[in-house]
């Protein structure tokens, strides 16, 4: 029960008013305020992660371009010899001690 002690008459009357509300109006009130609130913070949340998801895919897209564009652009069209390098070793010799 909520009690206030005001000689004012003005706060006194809206205390009267407000203990003749019923208890399932309370109840209506609080869910009133809090569903919003929830709503709002899922909402936010699915943003967050959906903002996430997007820049991650255009991170990789790019990423993915700018390689392929950096292959093509250092693509050597001549054997220079220096791969798939060979060591031929014409003869070898074993000193067992």
């Amino acid at each position: 029960m909520l009690q206030a002690r005001v000689n004012l008459p003005s706060i006194l009357k809206w205390q009267t008013r407000l203990a003749r509300v019923p208890r399932w109006m309370w109840i209506a009130v609080f869910v009133a305020a809090v569903v919003p609130i929830v709503v709002f913070v899922i909402v936010a949340l699915a943003a967050a992660v959906l903002t996430a998801v997007i820049v991650m895919i255009a991170v990789l897209l790019v990423g993915s371009i700018l390689a392929a564009v950096w292959r093509l652009l250092n693509l050597r069209w001549h054997d220079d010899g220096r791969r798939n390098v060979q060591i031929v070793v014409a003869s070898h010799q074993v000193i067992d001690p």
